[in-house]
């Protein structure tokens, strides 16, 4: 259906004339010049009563500045009222000039609602403006309260508002003889049918006809179709008092707005008031209630991936307002440094500071241990022995050598350098080892580098490396061969003169001695070669081998124990000797080779030589009976830090004797009866 509001031809005869009749040539004609095609007003006519001019042309705001200047200067000293501009209707030329204006009044307030009116404003020669006067279109009912129009808060034109342009277009098809042009939709109420409330302006059809404003209701049924009621023209002479009281309804404070109690308010006294007749004056601060506030909920931290951003929102318990909604400033603090064998920990702190209140939150990021690479080892081939030689590790506090022994790795040494000499190595034997290192106190106990080294396989050492055993007060010797010997000869150092105790061929290398007296025993064993003894550098291949026997002993009461422990390791051994456990002190004790009471339940440290060095010592039970004596005793390796249970039950030389011998073999405490069995 073709829209029923093309403004009709406008007729500008007599434009001048009018003007100078009505006495304002010299104030308006500019203005009527400049805007001659777009305002298109006219002087007053027959046809307009009070000598208003209705606007022919464009009613907008934008198209009529001269109007809408006057209507800012006329509000700006009203404060708390928006006055919206909708449309400019008429003007009348006076000593200056007066405007007719379709204003959308509402009060600066949460949930304030919006009323029409026309204001009346006068502008004088010299460019000021006031209001004049006020007449009501359609007022907006109380807040809360039912019936009544729907004020619209919106577009006031029908493009803005389709169903409303429908039922408009409805209303007038079919109507000849007067076109009615919609100039603004104010709105709507809902009874048995629809009620719309327009604004239009119309002009009967014919020529050099004035148009005139009516304010119309179109009557749309629920079900379709629709019709025009009643219409009302606009008399621009029927200019309504202008109340300078403001009236604010009551209105609840919100947590960012002041609420207020019910009052009005004179812009140009300044004075509040409580009643409607305004006799009873109250303070600004009386009718205004004061903002709650926000009331902030927990704060919500949102952190980027990799920590190095962070988000922070709070919101308003009360009304869900984000008051807090920005990206923090970011610290980063290195608690610990990462290692070989532990990992790193770096802490990144947010932080966000609002009125002098701080936010902190914190996300800590766990840094991988450093990547380790056991140092490369190799090797050097010597007489006897070996030097071992290894790439530096960075951050390495110190290097240990470690070797592969009874299926278990032990450290044999360690130090800050990146060599070490491996001593003492057997002919022709091979030996597994590896160098370890120590980083932030703890050793890295990595053995991936370990590798198999021999010593130099040529005949140097002309000494044979051998062992001793003493088993029932006889000294066993076992020897390894020399190439080239010719023979060999167990030797005795007696009265600090060295006597040949026993010869024996060059393939014999093992011999028993008689029962020998108890007590220590210097003694070696050397090679014939190439028909000479080698006796030059024999005290210095020497051991001393003590032995006991049970005639020469302390005289031992049942509960009492003589202890013999012989170190048959290849290096010396440093041992701290002890109860095994706190609690067995209170069964045993120590004594020496008086039978005395140490008072102690730790003896002295002490030092045993390699191959046969050995100490004595005795523990009894305080009561007859009473304590396991196989538990009692714990030998611990100062070196190692290796702690060992050690049994007595099994260690006895001879039933009915408490005489015990315990060897040690490098690895663990052997009985008489292990020891005699064991391959070395």
């Amino acid at each position: 259906m073709e829209k029923k509001h093309n403004v009709m031809k406008r007729t500008l005869a007599g434009l001048t004339a009018a003007l100078c009749i009505a006495g304002c040539m010299s104030a308006v004609a500019a203005s009527a010049e400049d805007n001659i095609g777009s305002s298109g007003y006219h002087s007053a006519s027959d046809k307009v009563s009070g000598g208003w001019a209705a606007v022919k042309g464009s009613t907008s705001p934008e198209n009529n500045p001269d109007a809408i200047d006057a209507l800012d200067k006329a509000t700006s000293n009203i404060d708390g009222v928006a006055y919206t501009p909708v449309a400019v209707l008429a003007r009348q030329c006076v000593a200056g000039t007066n405007y007719c204006i379709l204003c959308k009044v509402k009060a600066v307030a949460p949930l304030a609602r919006p009323s029409y009116y026309l204001i009346y404003i006068y502008k004088d020669l010299k460019g000021g403006a006031k209001i004049i006067g006020r007449t009501t279109v359609l007022k907006s009912s109380p807040y809360g309260s039912a019936g009544g129009y729907d004020v619209n808060d919106g577009d006031t034109t029908l493009d803005a508002n389709e169903e409303i342009l429908t039922a408009f277009n409805q209303s007038i098809d079919g109507l000849d003889g007067v076109d009615y042009e919609p100039i603004a939709y104010f709105g709507t109420c809902y009874v048995a049918c629809k009620m719309h409330k327009i604004l239009c302006r119309t002009t009967v059809v014919y020529p050099d006809a004035e148009p005139e404003f009516k304010l119309i209701t179109i009557y749309e049924e629920y079900n379709g179709g629709a019709r025009l009621g009643d219409s009302d023209p606009i008399n621009f002479y029927e200019i309504g008092e202008y109340n300078r009281s403001i009236h604010y309804e009551a209105c609840e404070p919100n947590c960012t707005h002041n609420g207020n109690i019910e009052f009005w308010y004179n812009s140009f006294s300044d004075k509040y008031y409580s009643d409607e007749e305004c006799t009873n004056e109250i303070t600004k601060d009386e009718a205004i209630i004061k903002a709650l506030g926000h009331d902030l909920d927990e704060p919500v931290w949102k952190w980027s991936s990799d920590y190095s951003s962070a988000h922070l929102t709070v919101k308003c318990k009360r009304c869900g307002t984000k008051v807090i909604n920005t990206d923090a400033k970011i610290t980063v603090k290195n608690i610990s440094d990462p290692t070989y064998t532990k990992t790193g920990l770096l802490r990144y702190v947010a932080t966000v500071t609002v009125d002098g209140k701080s936010y902190v939150d914190e996300k800590d990021e766990v840094l991988d241990k450093l990547p380790y690479a056991a140092p490369k080892i190799s090797y050097e081939k010597v007489n006897g022995a070996v030097k071992l030689s290894w790439e530096d590790v960075e951050g390495a506090e110190e290097y240990g050598v470690a070797g592969y022994i009874n299926g278990k790795w032990k450290l044999l040494d360690h130090g800050t350098g990146t060599s070490y000499v491996l001593k003492n190595l057997k002919a022709g034997g091979s030996y597994k080892v590896a160098v370890v290192s120590k980083s932030s106190g703890q050793w890295i106990t990595d053995f991936s580098n370990a590798i198999t080294v021999t010593p130099k396989d040529t005949v140097t050492n002309l000494y044979p490396e051998f062992q001793t055993k003493v088993i029932n007060g006889k000294i066993g010797y076992k020897w390894e061969a020399v190439p080239g010997a010719e023979k060999y000869a167990v030797a005795v150092c007696l009265a600090n003169k060295w006597q040949i105790a026993k010869q024996l061929d060059s393939n014999v290398r093992t011999w028993t001695s008689p029962k020998v007296q108890s007590g220590s025993y210097k003694t070696v064993v050397v090679a014939k070669v190439n028909g000479k003894w080698m006796t030059a550098q024999a005290p210095a291949h020497a051991v001393t081998v003590s032995v006991s026997s049970a005639a020469d002993q302390l005289s031992l009461e049942s509960n009492e124990y003589l202890i013999t422990l012989y170190n048959y390791s290849g290096s010396h051994q440093t041992w701290d000797i002890s109860c095994a456990v706190p609690g067995d002190s209170q069964y045993f004790e120590f004594f020496d080779s008086n039978k005395n009471n140490t008072a102690q339940q730790t003896l002295p440290r002490h030092i045993c030589a390699p191959n046969g060095g050995s100490m004595q010592f005795g523990i009894r039970q305080k009561t007859q009976g009473v304590g396991d004596l196989s538990s009692c005793l714990k030998i611990t390796n100062v070196e190692t830090g290796v702690a060992y249970t050690v049994s007595l039950t099994d260690k006895m030389v001879n039933e009915d004797e408490n005489m015990l011998s315990i060897y040690f073999d490098g690895s663990s405490f052997l009985s008489p009866e292990e020891f005699e069995c064991s391959p070395n």
